[in-house]
């Protein structure tokens, strides 16, 4: 494994100054090096600085190491940094403690500064791969959720912020609207200027969309040419506003195509959330009805579903 770009920090939390001169000569050759004179300012500077590791003292005037540790572990920001006790105390039953409350390491004062210089690096290279594990456990995640042409959530993700909202609907009964787009007459688009044009359209599309929308809605790509929009606490009357300046923000924007400007549109349906949906599927449905509405009736438009009428079971 290459070394990091950037030197890894290690917190030094010691009531003697004198310790921290010794570790910080003898370390600083693997990691910056930063320090604190008590717990308390030891857990302020953790929280603060997020280090890599910490070294900690056991017995401080105020609170002592083990209550240190503690505190770092209850705390969602700290709880997964390392911490290697430093102590003179040498009893197995204070070295079980420690282990006990979570700490990777004790070592025990005097001690060797091979020792010590081997037990952290070692912790610093669990941390660096520890690091690049998490890393890469959210790339993965992000690539399961999102659309790999566009970055837009994808069709599972969508499925799953919809069934959330309608218990949240079903539960405060607050206002949330779900949008579907199409965009019109996309197998033409495709015929006439190719399959790569179609995915700048698409791209393009996705791009004027999300601009225009809060950090609170969800916008994904439900399939094809098919988009969907879930605006969570959003009146009627308001999301058919965002409907209508969306659709016509689309209509004005072009695709360059050889010599050409293509331009493009899209309809859309909208419905509400109801807190008597029996699944995500009838919220879906209705939104795709009126879709299927907006285009016999021209298409570049928007239309809004019969909320009120009678919900039917399959």
């Amino acid at each position: 494994m290459t070394e990091p770009d950037t030197m890894q920090t290690i917190l030094i939390i010691d009531d003697a100054k004198e310790n921290i001169v010794v570790l910080s000569r003898l370390l600083k050759s693997q990691a910056n090096i930063i320090f604190a004179l008590s717990g308390e300012e030891g857990l302020k500077i953790a929280g603060t600085n997020l280090p890599d590791l910490i070294l900690l003292d056991i017995s401080m005037p105020g609170l002592n190491g083990f209550e240190v540790l503690e505190h770092l572990k209850q705390s969602q920001t700290t709880a997964d940094i390392p911490v290697i006790f430093i102590t003179g105390i040498p009893d197995a039953e204070t070295e079980e403690k420690g282990l006990n409350l979570g700490a990777v390491d004790y070592i025990t004062k005097p001690f060797a500064s091979a020792v010590v210089k081997a037990r952290v690096r070692h912790q610093l290279k669990l941390q660096r791969l520890t690091t690049a594990l998490k890393e890469a456990n959210t790339r993965l995640t992000q690539l399961a959720m999102s659309d790999p042409l566009t970055g837009a959530y994808n069709r599972r993700y969508f499925l799953d912020a919809l069934k959330k909202e309608l218990e949240r609907v079903q539960r405060y009964r607050h206002p949330s609207i779900l949008m579907v787009f199409d965009i019109d007459r996309f197998k033409s688009i495709n015929d006439n200027y190719g399959h790569d044009i179609g995915d700048k359209v698409i791209i393009e599309m996705v791009k004027v969309s999300t601009t225009m929308l809060r950090k609170n809605d969800t916008f994904s790509r439900f399939g094809g040419e098919e988009f969907t929009i879930l605006l969570p606490e959003t009146p009627l009357a308001e999301a058919s506003q965002i409907a209508n300046r969306l659709c016509m923000q689309i209509a004005r924007t072009t695709i360059e195509s050889g010599n050409k400007a293509l331009s493009f549109t899209v309809s859309c349906g909208v419905t509400q959330l109801r807190d008597d949906d029996q699944s995500p599927d009838s919220i879906i449905k209705r939104a795709d009805i009126a879709l299927y509405q907006a285009k016999q009736s021209g298409r570049n438009q928007v239309v809004i579903a019969d909320d009120t009428a009678p919900l039917v079971s399959n």
